[in-house]
């Protein structure tokens, strides 16, 4: 009963947070919050930057850890790491569970999330079933969420300003194929012809095609990499965690007015 009560504390002490305070700043109260609610039933595993929670394979869990830290270490040489340590992973045996942990909603099947703080995986097995253990390990730590699901959790911690949903899917994105060679990539190419708009991309990205606006969102992080590389980059970042607004952090880095940034991206999609 106890495990329940603060539950329900903590669930108040949230509502109140989000009603009184600014979103980012109420958001971060939020997280620190929802970083520490219990696991969940299982065993843990823990290493020197994570804490895992598993219910099934041992070995799969202690591969998986050493996945987490690898992939924290490449992400640290090229992005700033500013998130409490041990970061919490459960790492689930089936779809559902994952869908569980992620709460109410019709989410689509996925293969991990960042979320408020922690992260939630699919086990190898439960993604790959068709393959025995050893083969679905290797498949995970070559085409697996690990670094994906990282790069958000650093992003995150590292911004104080709020930011669009593009950038955050397209700096996963970049940093998985850019560390690991992988692109994810439906749908063919055509939206290259008629790409949304930033204002679109930034207002309406749940509501338009998810194979189109992943391709997008990628498109618009490699360009930004390819314009003002990695220390322009480093810049737009820190210009973030000092709390400069996102749009007005990302005009000055790139010296011109979002709309040239916006056609000269029309203008490198039609060129790549």
């Amino acid at each position: 009963m106890r495990r329940f009560k603060g539950i329900d504390l903590l669930l108040i002490i949230t509502l109140i947070t989000v009603l009184v305070m600014p979103w980012r700043p109420g958001y971060r109260v939020v997280r620190t919050l929802s970083r520490w609610r219990p696991l969940g039933e299982g065993e843990v595993l823990r290493s020197e930057n994570f804490e895992l929670l598993y219910t099934n394979d041992r070995e799969e869990a202690q591969f998986v850890l050493e996945l987490l830290e690898q992939g924290l270490v490449d992400l640290q040489a090229w992005l700033s790491d500013r998130t409490p340590k041990p970061i919490r992973v459960r790492l689930h045996e089936s779809q559902q569970s994952l869908q569980v942990a992620l709460g109410a909603g019709d989410y689509a099947p996925t293969l991990g999330a960042y979320y408020l703080g922690r992260l939630e995986l699919l086990g190898s097995q439960a993604w790959q079933p068709h393959l025995n253990r050893d083969d679905a390990l290797t498949h995970y730590s070559l085409l697996g969420p690990v670094v994906h699901e990282l790069a958000h959790l650093l992003l995150d911690y590292q911004a104080v300003a709020a930011y669009p949903v593009w950038f955050s899917e397209g700096m996963a994105q970049y940093w998985e194929m850019r560390l690991r060679g992988y692109v994810w990539q439906e749908g063919g190419d055509d939206w290259r012809q008629q790409p949304h708009s930033l204002r679109q991309l930034s207002r309406e990205f749940s509501a338009l095609p998810e194979n189109v606006v992943y391709q997008e969102s990628l498109s618009l992080v490699r360009f930004l990499y390819e314009q003002l590389g990695d220390g322009g980059m480093a810049r737009f970042l820190q210009l973030m965690e000092q709390g400069q607004p996102f749009f007005s952090a990302l005009e000055a880095v790139y010296g011109a007015p979002l709309l040239v940034l916006e056609a000269d991206w029309k203008a490198w999609l039609m060129s790549n």
